[in-house]
């Protein structure tokens, strides 16, 4: 009897510290990372110029993206990239579209380009009843030129996916952008940019045995 508790005693703090590393295990697994990609038709960015003869704004809608977040613990991080194709962006006025295309060089960079590299957050989880306020820091590329670039900005909940807007001020020539001219009178240097995205949560792929199956054998038989 003496012998079989000396057995136990030796044996529960191996089995309990077993349990605790599964459950550890187990715990990070649960809280891995979701795969989020920007909705087309709901996603946009957009950008306010000035000029001596006139204000005027643009927006482009071919927006894409996939970013890795968990928004019920934003302290995880958040990593991912934001695309936009620089030549669908519209002001409203062909000629004016025509300069800007020109400025920003579309047929040699045609890819404009954020990607994130951290993220601060007022709040560590995101829900439905209200904003949660973001730093969102990483590098934004222009015309084949990247700089760091920080976004304030806002995430909320949005029926099954999430919604994410911020805006920032850069100065063109930051990019190697000369700003056009209008009527001998250039655009001013500051412009503010922001963007407007909805992003889905991406199905789980189910992994496919690594068994052959019945088909997968017969072949391999055949052989």
């Amino acid at each position: 009897m003496i012998r079989a508790v000396g057995v136990v005693s030796r044996i529960l703090p191996s089995a309990l510290a077993l349990l605790g590393l599964v459950t550890v295990v187990a715990r990070a697994a649960g809280a891995e990372s979701k795969q989020w990609t920007v909705v087309a038709g709901k996603s946009q960015v957009s950008f306010d110029a000035s000029h001596a003869l006139g204000n005027f704004s643009g927006r482009g809608e071919d927006v894409t993206g996939v970013f890795a977040a968990d928004p019920a613990d934003l302290r995880r991080g958040v990593t991912g990239v934001l695309r936009v194709n620089a030549a669908t962006l519209k002001t409203g006025d062909p000629e004016r579209d025509r300069d800007m295309r020109t400025a920003l060089a579309v047929e040699r960079h045609p890819e404009i380009r954020f990607t994130i590299e951290q993220i601060e957050a007022s709040f560590p989880s995101v829900s439905d009843r209200s904003d949660v306020l973001l730093t969102i820091s990483g590098r934004l590329l222009i015309r084949g030129v990247e700089r760091p670039m920080e976004f304030p900005a806002r995430v909320r909940r949005r029926d099954d996916g999430l919604w994410v807007r911020g805006e920032a001020k850069l100065k063109m020539t930051d990019f190697g952008i000369t700003p056009p001219k209008r009527l001998f009178v250039r655009v001013a240097d500051d412009v503010l940019v922001s963007f407007d995205v909805v992003l889905t949560e991406e199905a789980e792929t189910p992994a496919r045995s690594s068994s052959p199956d019945r088909a997968d054998r017969h072949q391999v038989f055949a052989q």
